[in-house]
This record gives structure tokens, C-alpha cells and sequence, in this order.
């Protein structure tokens, strides 16, 4: 399982991932154009309307009642000893009382030009049955498309519900302050820079920054578990979330509309705009298949009544063919289906960008992990301290005010444990070199605090570290001074989580770190990772994933998961980018592919799992509708299968493809999860090879 990192290719550019290719190519540049890409091109106009038209097929009680009683008065017509004109008028009621609408929709489509129009062709269909004298399969036609629309349209109920749902967790009004006034206004009308009140027990209507005011936000409503955040002035403020304690004064740092809060609901409403390779695929052949079919049922119709003078036979065989020709349902099946797992994904915190995203995890054999923040807690802490001709406290001192201005977990804790507040000492200038360390001018004297790497790029001569762990070297004026060691605790449920993935299918797990090699190695083998890569800059996490994704198995994909802080190109340059807790990172949200709002790393597995569902649904529904359709076509033209029996299979196909979807918006939370067990041990030096270590 060696890889090397030496020779870097950079990946074709490629917008989407094509399933008609054998293999899946890498995308570049992380789809900063998706919705021009997959705007529907002019010659798919016909065709995307007729979709849509189809998916707005609304479900109410009166339609299905209305429904049941066409069925049920096809059942008794059917046994009914009537004939001639009798026979007629007693099927003729079920097909108007079920298919009037497609009656009235066909003359529509007739009279704009519409020749292929899915109504129109079914009302074709059925009036070719009823001029053949099949009254029962004519009948059938319009009842069991009627039922199928309702059992499609039934599960897109239940799945806008679950989105509708999401709208209670953005609040409709907003405590805005002006002055020393407060006054109440309609949440949507807060703009960027707008300070207001949320008393304690209201929800935060925007994202924004605390000015005044000490609480605790309960977030849990948005990551789908147990999540509050502890807040007080310069702390973040996210919307959705719920203040729990005291009152809080905010400053709005967007408007609503662009908050979290609502970009989260967007995600389960608009996954839909960015298709899969699956949809595109199928939208395509459905593009050329159905007209092709239409034509062979006309001509079905024609010639051989011509030729043979039976063509009451002929008319029915046509009407089977017809009805097999509307393809329609699958491409809304298998979107359901996408959109079922969007939106069960969202009422737990996962965002997911875009079918494209669900479908691209749900291949993904390779696991790239950033280590800080994702299978580390983030949270760093001094563990040891080697001063070198200046005391320990002189030593934090110095780290501290180097980094008062880093995002960096590591500044943080330097920060925190020297106690430096800015007005304690003056610092000129910072310049911070991701994934090295800082270079300050602190009371005219140049300090250098970061690791090895940026100790050797300015030439000083510095200590190795006699104890694990990530350490920090700090020199003054090219004086090395000593060096800081800091843990980083393994994240509660890490080992777990990626053993799950790796039962559910992940091949190859890999952790990339900036941390020295003794650091790395040691998370490495806790976490039973696969390949590890340490003493990493930003830029050289970036060319690794680039090689893994050139050096991938053909048809996968390579997914990658960061906390955002210092990985944002590397989420936009996988295949799938995964940000894990960036409820209040908009920049990890935005460059990732997928979003995990919260912090458990258990919801990894449970989003691989759930685009795994969805994919192999979607699959299923497609390989199902195809086998049946075909057997409709062959078997119903050679008049094996008679209009009516037709009909009821690819009602029963339709039911069958709603199933699915609904199979996979009601992911069972008690679903027994896999038996983890502990892979038999194995070394680094047998699991990679001396140019990965």
C-alpha cells in the first residue's frame, strides 16, 4: 500500500463527474461556476419543462380518494356481463374520473405544439385502446398513471415537510437597535452591520459578533445533538441557535439571508440545482429514447394494420408500447431520492451542496484527514517547556505575544497560557507564515515562533525535542531561546468513527499534519490510520491530496475532511471536501463540498452511510425501471403482456421506485451499526513507505 508524494501531477480539469467515462475525473478549481454548469442548455428545454410539469404533480386526500374510486370502479366494470355501448360508458367512468386532468392537459400541450407531451401521449395511448375495443386497458392507462403520480408525489410531500420543517429554526423577528431605542422588525430585514437584542429564550435571527452581554447558545436544533456554545463579548454568534441564560447585544455580520441558519435550509431545498453524473446520464438518454419509442409505437399502430387488416390488435399493442415510452418517472425517482437524502441530512446538521456531492462520497475509497480540529479535539495544551538562557515564563511570554493575532489552535494555547494581553507589550508588524509559525517585531527586536521549518528557512541553529509531542521553537533576534512542547488530545469516538467508515467501505485512510514525525506516528497508530504524512505546510497537504486523487482507484473518488481553519484550498481541491465543525467558519462552509455543522465526528460515518443509501437507491430504482420497461416493450409488442397487466406493472414499478426514496428519507437512527473490530496491528513501516512517513 505504498504511495509516494515525489511527483505531483496537476488533475485535468473537469467540471463534473461523468458516469458514461470509465473513470471519474478530479475536478479543478471546486465548481466555483456549478449553476452555469448545469443550466439546462437550450435544446433541453422541452425536456426540462416536461419534468418539471411532472413534479408538480401535488398530493392531497381528495386526489388519492378520487383515485381509489376510479380504481374501484374499474374492478367492478370489470366483472360487470355488459357489452357494446354499455361496456363502454362503464369504463369511461373511472378513465374521466381519473384522468381528467391528463385529458385536459393533453388538449394544452396539443393546441402549444407539444407533440410529445407526457399527457398527451398517455391520452394517446388510451384513446388507441378504446378505439381498439380494449375498454378495460384503456381505463387502466389513465387510473394507474394517476396512482403512480400520487405515490411520487406522496414521498416529495413528506420530504418537503421535513424542510418546511427547518424553516422553525430561523426566527421571524429581530430586537434592532438604534441608539437607545429598541425596536421589533422582521428578522429578513437585518442588514450587515445592524446591531440587535436576543433576550434569553429567542432565537438568533442572524449570524453576527457579540458586542456586550455574557450567555450560553444552544445549538443543538442545527448540528442535530447536544451542542451549546458558551459566549461573551468578541465571540461569535450563530443563527438558528437559541439563547439559553442573559440577555446579548450583536452586530450582524451578514443579513439573513446569507446566514447559516438559511444556508442550511437552502442546502435540503436547492440540492436538486446540482445534479448527479447518474441524472445527467439518464436525462440524456431518455432525451433520444422516448421520441425514437413513440415513433416505433405509431408505426407499430400503422403498418401492420395495413399489412394484416387486424388492427384493433395492432392499436393495442401500440397503446402498450406508448405507455412504455413515458420514461419521465425515473429521472423524478431517482432526484427523490437525492433529495430525500439532502434533506435527512439537513435535520441533523449535514449540509450536502448538491446531488453531485452525495453521489461523489458515496464512491470514496480514500479518506484524506487534516489533523488538528478533525481526529484531534483542536484544543492544544503546554505540556512541557525548554527554556534556553531566558526563564520559562520569559520564554511563553515572547510565544504568546507573537501569536496574539493567529487563529491557529496552537497560537491559541501559546495565548492562553502566557497570560499576554495586547496592551502588555507593543508589537510593530506580524507576518504569519501558514503551516511554519510567525515572525514578529516585538519592542524593536525580531522573534521567530514556529517549527522546525521556519527555524531552518531563516537559518538558526535549533534544539531537537527529547519528548513527543508538537513543538513550538521561539528565537530573538536569530538567538534561539528554546522550544515549547503542546499535546493535542484524540477526539472523543475518533477510533470509532473510522473504523465504521472503514467497515462501511472506506479502503484507505490517510492523516496529513504539519506536527514533527514522533507526534504523527502517535496519532497514527491509535487511530489504526493507514498512511500518515507529517511536518506539512498548507501548500504540501494541497500536492498530497492532488497525487492521491491522480493515484486513485478508476471509478472512485477521493474525499477530504478539515476543520477549516488552515485547509480551506485543500477542501477545494478534493474531489469531496468534508468541513467538520464549521458552524461558525462561513469560509470552511463555503469552500467545502459538505458541511458537518457540529463537532461529533460519529456524523462522518453516519453522512457516508447515508450518501452510500441513497447512491445504491438510486442505482437500484434505475437498473429496476430499465429491466421492466424493457419487458413492457418487448413482451407487450408481441402481445404477451395485454394493455391492462401493463399498465398495473409499471404502476407497481412506480410504487416501487417511491418505496426507495421513502426508504431512504427514514434512515432508521436504530439501525444496528456494524461490530467494530480492532484490525490485526501492524507497523507504520508496513503500512507506508519511507517517502509517506
Amino acid at each position: 500500500m505504498a504511495k509516494h508524494l515525489a511527483k505531483t501531477e496537476k488533475p485535468k480539469k473537469k467540471a463534473v463527474i461523468d458516469l458514461k467515462e470509465r473513470e471519474i475525473k478530479i475536478p479543478e478549481g471546486k465548481r466555483k461556476k456549478r449553476a452555469n454548469a448545469h443550466a439546462p442548455k437550450q435544446e433541453d428545454t422541452f425536456q426540462t419543462a416536461m419534468l418539471n410539469k411532472t413534479l408538480d404533480r401535488k398530493f392531497s386526500l381528495y386526489e388519492l380518494a378520487l383515485a381509489f374510486l376510479a380504481l374501484l370502479l374499474l374492478v367492478v366494470a370489470w366483472f360487470l356481463p355488459t357489452s357494446g355501448p354499455v361496456r363502454l360508458l362503464t369504463f369511461l367512468v373511472p378513465l374521466l374520473l381519473a384522468g381528467f386532468t391528463y385529458l385536459f392537459e393533453a388538449f394544452q400541450e396539443a393546441f402549444m405544439g407539444i407533440v410529445l407531451g407526457r399527457e398527451l401521449i398517455f391520452s394517446l395511448a388510451s384513446l388507441l385502446a378504446f378505439c381498439a375495443g380494449s375498454y378495460a386497458g384503456g381505463a387502466a392507462v389513465m387510473v394507474f398513471v394517476k396512482l403512480s403520480d400520487l405515490a411520487l408525489a406522496y414521498v416529495e410531500r413528506i420530504q418537503s415537510e421535513k424542510v418546511s420543517a427547518l424553516y422553525a429554526l430561523r426566527a421571524e423577528k429581530a430586537n434592532l437597535v438604534k441608539g437607545s431605542d429598541v425596536s421589533v422588525i422582521r428578522a429578513s430585514e437585518l442588514k450587515a452591520g445592524d446591531v440587535f437584542e436576543v433576550y434569553a429564550g429567542e432565537t438568533v435571527p442572524a449570524d453576527g459578533v457579540i458586542l456586550d452581554g455574557t450567555s450560553v447558545l444552544d445549538a443543538s436544533s442545527l448540528v442535530g445533538g447536544s451542542f451549546s456554545i458558551p459566549v461573551a463579548a468578541g465571540s461569535t454568534a450563530v443563527s438558528g441557535s437559541v439563547n439559553i441564560t442573559a440577555p446579548v447585544r450583536i452586530r450582524a455580520t451578514d443579513d439573513q439571508q446569507n446566514s447559516t441558519c438559511s444556508t442550511l435550509i437552502r442546502a435540503a431545498e436547492n440540492s436538486w440545482m446540482h445534479k448527479s453524473s447518474q441524472e445527467r446520464l439518464i436525462q440524456r438518454v431518455i432525451s433520444y429514447a422516448s421520441p425514437i419509442l413513440v415513433i416505433a409505437a405509431l408505426a407499430l399502430a400503422i403498418a401492420p394494420s395495413i399489412t394484416t387488416g387486424n388492427w384493433q390488435m395492432w392499436f393495442t399493442r401500440s397503446a402498450v408500447v406508448l405507455t412504455a415510452s413515458q420514461l419521465y418517472s425515473i429521472v423524478q425517482s431517482v432526484k427523490l431520492t437525492y433529495d430525500c437524502a439532502a434533506a435527512y441530512a439537513a435535520a441533523r446538521g449535514l449540509i450536502f451542496k448538491g446531488h453531485d456531492a452525495i453521489e461523489a462520497l458515496s464512491r470514496a475509497e480514500t479518506i484524506v484527514f487534516d489533523k488538528t480540529g478533525t481526529v484531534t479535539e483542536g484544543r492544544y495544551r503546554i505540556k512541557d517547556v525548554f527554556p534556553k538562557g531566558v526563564s520559562e515564563s520569559q520564554l511563553l511570554f515572547l510565544a504568546g505575544a507573537a501569536e496574539l493575532n493567529s487563529r491557529h489552535p496552537i497560537a491559541q494555547a501559546l495565548v492562553t497560557a502566557s497570560g499576554v494581553y495586547a496592551s502588555d507589550i507593543k508589537v510593530v508588524s506580524i507576518e504569519e507564515t501558514p503551516g511554519r509559525g510567525v515572525c514578529a517585531f516585538i519592542d524593536g527586536r525580531n522573534v521567530y515562533v514556529g517549527n522546525a521549518a521556519l527555524m531552518e528557512e531563516h537559518g538558526i541553529s535549533y534544539d531537537n525535542p527529547s519528548v513527543p509531542g508538537s513543538a513550538i521553537h521561539v528565537s530573538i533576534d536569530n538567538r534561539y531561546v528554546g522550544h515549547i512542547i503542546l499535546d493535542d488530545a484524540v477526539r472523543e469516538g475518533a477510533f470509532d468513527a473510522l473504523e465504521e467508515l472503514r467497515i462501511s467501505g472506506v479502503k484507505t485512510s490517510v492523516l496529513l499534519t504539519g506536527d514533527v514525525h514522533s507526534s504523527a506516528r502517535k496519532i497514527a497508530s491509535v487511530l489504526n490510520f493507514d498512511l500518515v504524512k507529517a511536518e506539512l505546510t498548507p501548500e504540501e497537504k494541497e500536492k498530497a491530496v492532488e497525487y492521491l486523487m491522480t493515484n486513485r482507484n478508476v471509478n472512485t473518488t477521493l474525499a477530504f475532511v478539515g476543520d477549516g481553519i488552515c485547509d480551506t484550498e485543500v477542501l477545494r481541491r478534493a474531489t469531496v471536501g468534508i468541513a467538520l465543525g464549521c458552524l461558525d467558519k462561513p469560509e470552511a462552509m463555503e469552500a467545502a463540498d459538505i458541511a458537518i455543522l457540529g463537532e461529533n465526528i460519529h456524523m462522518l460515518p453516519k453522512a457516508y452511510q447515508i450518501v452510500q443509501r441513497a447512491s445504491r437507491a438510486a442505482f437500484r430504482s434505475a437498473v429496476v425501471f430499465g429491466a421492466v420497461k424493457l419487458a413492457v416493450l418487448i413482451f407487450g409488442a408481441a402481445g404477451v403482456f395485454p394493455l391492462t397487466f401493463s399498465a398495473l406493472l409499471q404502476c407497481a414499478l412506480v410504487a416501487f421506485e417511491a418505496f426507495s426514496a421513502y426508504y431512504v428519507l427514514n434512515y432508521e437512527e436504530g439501525t444496528p451499526k456494524p461490530r467494530i473490530k480492532w484490525r490485526k496491528g501492524r507497523s507504520h513501516n508496513e503500512r507506508s513507505d519511507e517517502n509517506f512517513i
